[in-house]
């Protein structure tokens, strides 16, 4: 094609891959003109350097570039102005691939800990309880410590307001959830007991003024599905008492209650799967 080949403009949207309602927009903006228009029929045509400025424009729209940096861009004799432009561009892109690195992250552990909870809970229909001795590491939380009602409606309320208060003060996702029980399961009083209320957290929560940590040991463990309640609590702990009894070992602190469930199944009872953990040591000998 020679130098003075000119396009209509369906031609032109054609080659460049573009709708012809933009090239028109495009016109008139200013960022990219017709080399001619007709005057009697008001048809836009393009020329051979036309479509190339067009390219360059697109090229940069690639970059997420706003139609008035480009056009700032292209009319500047400085090229600076460009360079800062796609220097803070760079950064922001830089920003949103660590954001999008941190949410596939997230849905990656939310995927494996739902594949998890399901082969759990699988194992555990043909299951009473599941009995275990286990050994955890010190578990840093963000806590809420209160005297309250011991039930599920309550519990989901309180919860709710750490994960809050927790994002508003920078902090990631929620992960498992665990009550601690400050007066003992088998005499406390439902309706105004001592309860802590935690979800594990990531070292970097340690800052937060209402996070701390459980300190690390044994702890007799329990693992059952269905809601707790009242009945299933005290039943659940007098059989890990009845262990610890004919074991060497004697509990040494307040019991934890962990819901081993995903957020989105917390109404379905057939999906709840708790672990009572009961912290102990090796008791004297004589």
């Amino acid at each position: 094609m020679g130098s003075d080949q000119l396009y209509s403009i369906g031609q032109a949207a054609k080659i460049g891959n573009i709708s012809i309602q933009t090239l028109r927009f495009y016109d008139k903006i200013g960022l990219v003109v017709p080399s001619k228009i007709d005057k009697s029929s008001g048809y836009r045509y393009y020329s051979n350097a036309d479509l190339l400025y067009l390219k360059v424009v697109q090229d940069m729209k690639a970059m997420n570039l706003s139609l008035k940096d480009i056009g700032h861009a292209l009319k500047s004799d400085n090229l600076d102005g460009l360079l800062a432009k796609l220097e803070a561009k760079r950064e922001e892109t830089s920003d949103e691939i660590r954001r999008l690195e941190r949410i596939g992250k997230s849905i990656e552990q939310r995927m494996s800990r739902i594949q998890f909870l399901q082969t759990l809970g699988n194992g555990l229909k043909d299951l009473d309880i599941l009995v275990e001795l286990k050994h955890f590491p010190d578990r840093p939380v963000l806590s809420d410590r209160r005297r309250t009602v011991c039930g599920m409606e309550s519990s989901a309320a309180i919860f709710t307001e750490i994960i809050f208060k927790a994002e508003a003060s920078g902090w990631g996702s929620a992960r498992s959830m665990l009550t601690i029980f400050h007066d003992n399961i088998m005499t406390f009083d439902r309706g105004d007991t001592d309860l802590e209320f935690c979800i594990l957290a990531e070292g970097a929560a340690e800052a937060l003024p209402f996070s701390r940590t459980i300190p690390g040991g044994s702890y007799i463990t329990a693992l059952y599905c269905g809601l707790p309640n009242a009945e299933s609590c005290k039943r659940i702990y007098g059989k890990l008492l009845d262990w610890i009894e004919s074991s060497e070992y004697v509990e040494s602190g307040p019991s934890i209650e962990q819901y081993l469930v995903d957020p989105t199944r917390l109404t379905n009872p057939e999906d709840f799967i708790v672990e009572l953990q009961v912290p102990v040591e090796k008791g004297l000998t004589l």
